[in-house]
């Protein structure tokens, strides 16, 4: 670098300024005498301060020029890069700009590349990518470049012409693409005219022979395209970089394969028999008609583009025919019994009839999965057209005589079977006296128009009620499919008594009634309150699983009435005959009071509870009596045979909802006598 003019400090300007402080105050100190001397100095002062601003003036324009001289010198490229085959270090910048476009020239605005696109070529030449260097902008880098590197990139002094490429490009386009074209699939020819089940050619559906139907398939063909700006801008790129080629492949599309799936719901897919869910009964299957889809499937794929495929349709048979679905259901269905129950009440005339009637009404009733069973629903109104007879029944706790007497027989036989079987009661009520043929809290009454017994089928199967009577006996089985690994015994539990009372009604002795002293106008029952049990056991081991409580019943007491003659020569004696004599007056009249006595049973029921065996036997010879009979119909009858043995005889048996039986449990134990008509 040139040497500089000295530059004066402040130190200097300083002591000029302190000698010209003191020649002023010399001068004013002196006088004039000293003014010429002084005078004299600030002359050389002068002299000497121009004297220092000329040598720092030549001195400056010596360092201005050495300066100059030396950035004339220092005007060239300093790093030592070779760029475009150009040696660029020590150039000057004209000297750079020519040199660099020389060598762009050579490098790559003569280039021609070539892009093979799926095997069509096609060639971007010099006057299509239009190609440009900037040259000055290029130098002037340079030029401010101190350091030789290799990541100088000198192609970003580089333009193409992107538009130009581009366009040429989607000319080129149509050549190398193609439009997709989507596979086609329909059904075609003639459809079966009728599908249906012919009666009488069991599982079979029709087939028609006409038909005609085939599935059509065209197998679409791919399509190809290529992305001219991604092209475009790899063309370019493979460009900057000095290639000459590059190869390039089209996206290609696939068409799909057509949806067979779909297609297959317009075919007649295939159906084996299967048993209805409700009501368990067998479905007949139908042929099916159409076409495999594997099969198809397998046909596309092997086919080529554009090719048509044409498959026919065909019949196929059930795999199941109702005989083997009837089979299998066989085998499930009522195969077991699921419990069964007698009682026993013996024969009795028209209870008789109208237990068979009752019976025949629920056997076979069918009860699926969930149904209710309502007893009246399925009996119906118990009706004379229906062939129902009277029959002794209990109304306001009184013996009366209605029709379909007896039938509660055949709903206590019933509800002790539900419970045995585990099904779900949903109505039920007891007699309101007990009944002799089954236990306390065993019994179901019903009453037309009122009280009903229901229960429902809760188990996953159908179940088939099987009911019959036979001289006053009735008996019912449940049959269904058992699934438990338990059985259950039904059990009375008997929690306390209430004994009746004997209550005197006196007479004169001419009543109009005819009634004689000790004559029972009203038979006894014992009242009981009672539980019902349904307790399970294992059935592997028999061991008790559970116990629970169906039940809690309270039968009703009904105090015995007798009469009393008062005045005249019978009054005293009655009470001491009351049994005695009423057992003779049963035995002399009831084999010929006919209706009187017992309605259907006549003499022969007055015989058996006459006074040879109703003082003796009580409520067990009652229980044999015909429902019409006792005291409470027969007048003179052998119902009177019991009139002072404890209310032992109760031979009213017989009415609708009345336990039919006489008193089968004897002494203090009443005759079963249901509170309502069912």
């Amino acid at each position: 670098m040139a040497n500089r003019a000295p530059r004066r400090n402040s130190n200097d300007i300083e002591e000029l300024e302190s000698a010209f402080n003191k020649l002023s105050d010399k001068k004013r100190n002196s006088g004039s005498g000293y003014a010429k001397t002084a005078d004299n100095r600030i002359a050389t002062i002068l002299i000497i301060c121009i004297s220092l601003l000329a040598v720092a003036v030549v001195v400056g324009g010596i360092l201005i020029f050495s300066m100059l001289r030396n950035e004339a010198n220092n005007d060239t490229i300093k790093s030592k890069l070779t760029i475009m085959g150009v040696e660029t270090n020590g150039m000057s910048q004209k000297d750079a700009e020519t040199a660099l476009q020389n060598g762009f020239n050579q490098a790559y605005a003569k280039k021609t590349i070539k892009a093979t696109i799926d095997g069509k070529e096609i060639e971007i030449t010099p006057d299509i990518l239009g190609v440009k260097l900037d040259t000055a902008t290029l130098v002037a880098d340079l030029m401010k470049t101190t350091k030789d590197t290799k990541d100088f990139d000198v192609t970003k002094y580089i333009t193409v012409d992107r538009a130009a490429v581009l366009k040429v490009l989607q000319d080129f386009a149509p050549s190398v693409s193609a439009s997709l074209i989507e596979s086609e699939a329909e059904i075609i020819g003639t459809a079966p005219t009728s599908i249906t089940n012919i009666k009488g050619i069991d599982y079979l559906s029709q087939i028609d022979d006409a038909a005609s139907l085939s599935l059509k398939i065209i197998k679409g063909t791919p399509g190809t395209k290529f992305d001219t700006v991604a092209l475009r801008d790899q063309i370019i790129d493979a460009f900057l970089k000095g290639e000459t080629s590059l190869s390039y492949q089209c996206t290609v599309s696939e068409p799909k394969a057509p949806d067979l799936e779909a297609l297959l719901i317009q075919c007649y897919a295939v159906k084996d028999a299967e048993v209805e869910e409700k009501t368990f009964k067998v479905i007949y299957g139908t042929y099916g008609y159409g076409f495999d889809i594997a099969a198809a499937t397998e046909q596309y794929e092997k086919a080529g583009y554009g090719e048509t495929l044409e498959i026919p349709f065909t019949w196929t048979a059930p795999a199941i025919t109702v005989e083997q679905r009837q089979e299998e259901l066989n085998e499930i269905l009522f195969k077991d019994v699921l419990s069964t129950y007698t009682t026993k009440a013996g024969s009795q005339g028209n209870r008789d009839t109208n237990i068979e009637l009752a019976s025949a009404a629920i056997n076979g009733t069918i009860l699926y999965p969930g149904d209710v069973f309502s007893y009246n629903g399925v009996v119906g109104e118990r009706t004379t057209e229906k062939g129902y007879k009277p029959g002794a029944t209990y109304v306001g706790g009184q013996t009366v005589m209605s029709v379909g007497g007896g039938i509660c027989q055949v709903s206590t036989t019933l509800y002790y079977c539900t419970i045995v079987a585990d099904l779900e009661v949903v109505e039920r009520e007891c007699h309101a006296y007990p009944s002799s043929y089954t236990p306390l809290s065993t019994d179901a009454t019903v009453f037309w128009g009122g009280i009903d017994y229901k229960f429902r089928n809760n188990t996953n199967y159908p179940i088939k009620i099987e009911a019959y009577s036979d001289n006053g006996d009735v008996t019912v089985t449940l049959h269904g499919t058992d699934e438990k690994d338990y059985y259950i015994e039904f059990e009375s539990v008997h929690l306390d008594t209430y004994p009746y009372d004997v209550i005197y009604k006196e007479y004169p002795a001419d009543n109009p009634e005819g009634y004689t002293d000790g004559k029972v106008l009203t038979s006894p029952y014992t009242g009981y309150k009672s539980e019902g049990w349904a307790v399970k056991y294992d059935k592997e081991t028999g061991e008790e699983i559970e116990r629970i409580k169906v039940s809690t019943d309270v039968y009703s007491t009904r105090d015995k009435v007798v009469v009393k003659i008062v005045g005249g020569e019978e009054e005293g004696e009655g009470g001491e005959t009351g049994g005695e004599t009423g057992g003779e007056t049963g035995g002399e009249t009831g084999g010929e009071t006919g209706g009187e006595t017992g309605g259907e049973t006549g003499g022969e029921t007055g015989g058996e509870t006459g006074g040879e065996t109703g003082g003796e036997t009580g409520g067990e010879t009652g229980g044999e009596s015909g429902g019409e009979t006792g005291g409470e119909t027969g007048g003179e009858t052998g119902g009177e045979t019991g009139g002072e043995t404890g209310g032992e005889t109760g031979s009213e048996s017989g009415g609708e909802s009345d336990g039919e039986s006489g008193g089968g449990q004897g002494g203090s134990s009443p005759i079963e006598m249901p509170i309502i008509p069912g």
